[in-house]
């Protein structure tokens, strides 16, 4: 099985919060951080499940994602659905 955010969300460790956040919440605000890091540690469970959050992936411990075609708006897709939940 692949290790992504989808099957992995209910089993977070600090470190995998730290670079999911990272990673979404790079060139954010500290408050748009701060509400990632809030919501993946606290309610990751209530986050929607997306096919294109099975692009954020974990390999050897590192996270990073397969980007489609305009990385820079996936991102900003995945930020949303985390953030407002679409």
């Amino acid at each position: 099985m692949q290790s992504n955010f989808n099957n992995l969300k209910a089993t977070f460790t600090d470190d995998d919060i730290n670079q999911i956040v990272a990673l979404l919440g790079h060139r954010c605000s500290i408050k748009t951080v701060n509400r990632l890091r809030s919501l993946i540690t606290y309610n990751a469970s209530t986050i929607p499940t997306y096919g294109m959050l099975e692009r954020l992936m974990k390999e050897n411990d590192q996270w990073s994602y397969c980007d489609g075609q305009s990385y820079i708006d996936e991102i900003r897709t995945i930020r949303n659905i985390i953030l407002k939940g679409y």
